[in-house]
């Protein structure tokens, strides 16, 4: 049996908020690095872990859960892609929105539960109360 990984929820808002710094990113990348190799673009700018809480997205629509499951350690993916981001002169807007989802998701990342793969799929349980307490605070 495989060994279960601590994984928490974030929300659609949060996956929108990871697309655009992501997308950014990218674009930051591609524009003041020059840099024409895909996959150290995918890596830097965090755009496999768009494609990754994409997936489990639409496991977590399929299953009616709320919540999307990300690993804790995937926090520091996008601590990563914020620094870089910052690094490479991105936009204040994409750094602030970067900023308040990497602080969203490590007080998250603080309430961890164990996640489970369908049809190899990273997902949780059905209840996901770190969603339903952080969604009422909302961004601020």
């Amino acid at each position: 049996m495989p060994a279960q990984r601590a994984a928490f929820a974030v929300t659609v808002e949060d996956l929108r908020t990871l697309e655009r710094i992501t997308r950014h990113a990218r674009t930051q990348l591609v524009r003041h690095v020059h840099e024409r190799d895909l996959d150290v673009v995918d890596e830097a700018s965090g755009h496999w872990l768009l494609l990754t809480m994409s997936e489990r997205a639409g496991a977590a629509r399929a299953l009616g859960h709320d919540g999307i499951p990300m690993l804790v350690e995937e926090t520091e993916a996008v601590r990563a892609v914020v620094l870089n981001l910052e690094s490479y002169g991105g936009e204040t807007m994409a750094l602030a929105e970067g900023y308040e989802l990497l602080d969203r998701i490590t007080l998250l990342s603080q309430l961890p539960r164990p996640a489970t793969c369908v049809g190899g799929v990273l997902t949780l349980p059905d209840e996901t109360p770190e969603v339903d307490a952080l969604s009422a605070a909302g961004p601020s």
